[in-house]
């Protein structure tokens, strides 16, 4: 009788974060770019390297989210926070997911944990900003000027803060302050896409239209 072979020890899979990064980088300039279904495959590809990444994970849920494949958002963020409660940025994203989803108080609650915490800079700056629409979205002026001002002395680049601020006052019925603030996002960077939407902004509204919103 032949003795049964001592099976291989499973060798664990060699991840290559390094490898994973260039395209983690190349999916963050196409959200910059607004073109999610290229950050997507990017992130993608960035999982093919380095399958249990964090951030990877999140962004391409991030991606997901913006291309309105909510549920399939959700899913990936559970699994990432299921993994690593202390994800802010995965936090952060679940919490815009949980608003559009109409869960306002779940959407608060991740927001406002992913704004408080100082680990993670991106993850603040986007909890306060996501927590500005939130408050945008429920007609409470005073506290959404108070987060989108707080994004902005975060990162004073960061326009779509500027055109979210004004959508905010021109629904509220303030289209003076709204021009105000919109004039102020061009006049930061005019020429980015959101300078550029800002100045649109001042348009549509004195031609009695309500500028949309792209957040």
């Amino acid at each position: 009788m032949t003795p049964a072979r001592a099976s291989s020890p499973v060798r664990p899979v060699k991840e290559d974060h390094l490898g994973a990064s260039t395209f983690i980088e190349k999916g963050w300039h196409s959200i910059a770019l607004g073109d999610f279904a290229a950050a997507e495959k990017s992130f993608e590809t960035a999982l093919k390297h380095a399958p249990s990444d964090g951030q990877a994970r999140t962004l391409l849920a991030w991606a997901m989210m913006r291309q309105g494949r909510f549920d399939e958002a959700v899913a990936i963020l559970d699994d990432v926070l299921g993994r690593d409660p202390m994800n802010a940025l995965a936090r952060a994203t679940l919490g815009y997911v949980s608003m559009r989803q109409g869960r306002l108080p779940e959407a608060h609650d991740h927001m406002s944990r992913a704004a408080a915490q100082m680990r993670d800079a991106k993850a603040a700056l986007y909890g306060c900003f996501y927590l500005g629409l939130l408050y945008g979205q429920q007609r409470d002026a005073i506290e959404a000027e108070r987060y989108f001002r707080k994004t902005l002395s975060l990162a004073p680049n960061f326009i779509e803060a500027y055109y979210e601020l004004g959508r905010t006052f021109w629904i509220l019925g303030d289209k003076a302050e709204a021009e105000n603030v919109w004039k102020a996002g061009n006049t930061a960077n005019r020429f980015s896409d959101w300078g550029k939407r800002c100045a649109e902004a001042i348009r549509l509204s004195r031609e009695g239209k309500e500028p949309p919103s792209y957040s």
